[in-house]
């Protein structure tokens, strides 16, 4: 494979607004990165045009965390379009002001706690609120991420619901702790996949997760599609250990910096991911390093 064939995705937002001094909070007792379409929305542009500055040719709105149920437990239930309008709205005003080709994604998150599969609700709660979201974001982007998803059936309906909308639709799971191949809802790839199948989304892909995940998941994907597939990790590799399964970030790890996560990425390259992009903790530089190694 040519490493020019490869699409570079951005880094992490939220950890990024934090590493800029944007009060972010955990992302378990709050509303995440979607404070700071409010409170700072010109460094929300800011980090935007950063990765593209680094190299990235897809942007991805910052609406990961503005769902119904989060926003509502804030008393801000009423402004879920509001805030996924905005969003969108700081994503292009960073693609103009950089004057480079950018697609913009609108993400497709968890409708509650990241990680949390025993949060999913049933089908007809998880495909109204899927379709408010849909709604509100599939006119103004170029295409549609459902990402970060722990359960098959929720990825399902994610992605069935964003396919009605007619935008391109990419599906990318999140896996579990430090165990290779499992998502946070126990299934392992082949089978989330398998539950999602029949789905003609663009590409398939894993996030939100360890490297050494990603290392091990990219073959599993590429032996069980011919279309694109890809991934985005945090700028950890899992280490063995215990963790709780509620808190799977609790993993015990070892942070990668640029050069080590680049060598990761180079990895998923060569066993067939053509999207690679990163997520939590990653950092502009990472992304650089990562077009440096692809681009020459």
């Amino acid at each position: 494979m040519n490493s020019t064939d490869v699409i570079l995705l951005d880094g992490g937002t939220g950890t990024e607004l934090r590493e800029r001094g944007v009060e972010v909070a955990c992302h378990r007792e709050s509303i995440w990165s979607a404070q700071a379409l409010i409170e700072a929305p010109d460094e929300v542009v800011a980090v935007h045009r950063e990765y593209i500055d680094a190299g990235a040719q897809v942007v991805t709105a910052c609406n990961y965390a503005v769902t119904p149920a989060l926003l509502a437990r804030e008393g801000m239930g009423h402004r879920v379009e509001e805030l996924s309008l905005l969003a969108l709205d700081l994503a292009e005003r960073a693609r103009d002001e950089s004057g480079q080709e950018v697609r913009i994604a609108a993400s497709v998150p968890p409708l509650d706690t990241s990680y949390r599969a025993d949060l999913v609700v049933a089908e007809d709660e998880l495909r109204r609120d899927y379709q408010r979201l849909v709604q509100t974001l599939a006119p103004r982007a170029d295409l549609l991420l459902c990402e970060t998803l722990s359960l098959g059936r929720e990825a399902v309906v994610a992605a069935e619901v964003s396919l009605e909308s007619g935008c391109d639709v990419w599906l990318s799971w999140s896996l579990q702790g430090n165990r290779m191949g499992l998502l946070p809802g126990g299934e392992t790839i082949e089978e989330a996949f398998a539950q999602a199948a029949h789905l003609p989304v663009q590409a398939h892909l894993v996030n939100c997760c360890a490297a050494n995940l990603i290392t091990d998941a990219i073959p599993r994907l590429a032996q069980l599609t011919d279309g694109p597939v890809g991934g985005y990790a945090n700028a950890v590799d899992a280490l063995p250990g215990p963790f709780d399964p509620l808190d799977p970030e609790s993993i015990n790890s070892r942070p990668l910096d640029p050069a080590a996560y680049a060598d990761a990425v180079q990895a998923w390259v060569a066993a067939g991911a053509t999207l690679v992009g990163g997520c939590c903790h990653t950092r502009p530089a990472h992304l650089d390093e990562v077009r440096r190694r692809l681009r020459g």
